[in-house]
């Protein structure tokens, strides 16, 4: 018989029974997990709080707003081969701008789990203008004209809000890898506002308007790696994905001369979300006053990605030809995170 089987023999009056007991086939935990590698404190609340410092650029398609070079239109039928236009797309170049992170946490020492909550925080807006020959690459009145000046505004609003639970461990001395998972909220606003100059006769402003808002929540998991180096210092490494449901709102509007023309409202429509965080931090950290307290410091690159969050929609050159198109792109938040933590 197999060694891992037991066999006992039960005598019922007359008749053995034969019972068969598979041995296990698995461990409970005890005693072999990974030892905790979160920081913990000696005779503290195990409390903590943390914040960063975002300086972060966001790269947004879906911004071009002009074509330099207006042409006459092809004068031979067929063409020549001359150009009917040529000229540069014009686009709007965010830049760098200023966010927070911030939250609270809380430890518990003997599982080794934490779990925090905490909120994110970015806004900003570029701009870009031409003069000169141009033309609209968004809806305009069916008058056929050149424009002189062109200008694009973008504004963009994240607010993120996580609740999170991990468990960071030791694999061997200097090496620890912390899985993590959290509920994730997400509000996310975005518009566009573009302005020409048409060389009508009479001269003619347009006032164009679309707008992109998000409001979704879902899930979120990930892993961040910790190698331990020596004087405190330590380098990190984080990934994450998340995915939410939610609602997106969006319209488009047309003013030419301050009076309204054209707008085009959409019907809220649900749809889900997905993003990809990628960090790599350099940092610091330390215990006092015999072990009661603790502080840790960081600074590195962080990069978050969210797909298909740009959905403007708006009409491609003449209004009365019906041209509609919908954005479906990406929105890339990347730059320098710099921040701390305090146990107590």
């Amino acid at each position: 018989m197999a060694s891992d089987l037991t066999t006992k023999i039960i005598f019922l009056g007359t008749l053995p029974c034969l019972t068969l007991a598979a041995a296990p086939v698995s461990e409970e935990p005890y005693g072999s997990v990974n030892y905790p590698s979160n920081f913990q404190v000696e005779g503290g609340a195990n409390l903590y709080i943390f914040g960063d410092y975002l300086y972060w650029i966001p790269q947004s398609d879906g911004l071009y707003y002009a074509h330099t070079g207006f042409g006459a239109g092809t004068a031979t039928i067929p063409p020549d081969g001359s150009f009917d236009f040529k000229g540069t797309l014009k686009k709007i170049h965010p830049h760098f701008d200023n966010g927070v992170r911030a939250g609270v946490g809380c430890n518990f020492p003997k599982e080794g789990y934490e779990v925090s909550i905490y909120w994110t925080w970015f806004a900003t807006g570029a701009s870009d203008s031409v003069k000169g020959s141009l033309f609209s690459i968004w809806g305009h009145p069916d008058a056929v004209s050149a424009d002189t000046f062109a200008k694009g505004d973008w504004h963009m609003d994240l607010d993120l809000a996580d609740l999170e639970w991990g468990r960071a461990s030791w694999f061997g001395g200097k090496f620890s890898l912390r899985p993590f998972f959290s509920i994730r909220g997400l509000w996310l606003d975005q518009e566009l506002k573009n302005r020409y100059h048409y060389a009508t006769t009479p001269a003619a402003v347009g006032d164009l308007h679309s707008k992109s808002d998000y409001r979704g929540g879902g899930l979120r998991a990930g892993a961040d790696a910790r190698f331990a180096l020596p004087c405190g210092f330590s380098i990190y490494g984080l990934a994450s994905g998340s995915l939410l449901y939610g609602f997106f709102n969006t319209d488009f509007s047309v003013k030419e001369d301050h009076s309204i023309i054209a707008k085009t409202k959409e019907p809220r429509f649900w749809n889900s979300v997905s993003s990809l965080q990628l960090a790599l931090l350099f940092g610091w950290d330390t215990h006092f006053d015999n072990e009661r307290f603790h502080f840790e410091l960081h600074a590195g690159w962080e990069q978050n990605t969210w797909f298909g969050v740009n959905q403007m929609n708006h009409y491609l050159q003449k209004l009365g030809a019906g041209f509609y198109y919908k954005e479906n792109s990406d929105l890339t938040l990347q730059g320098l995170v710099a921040g701390g933590r305090f146990d107590f």
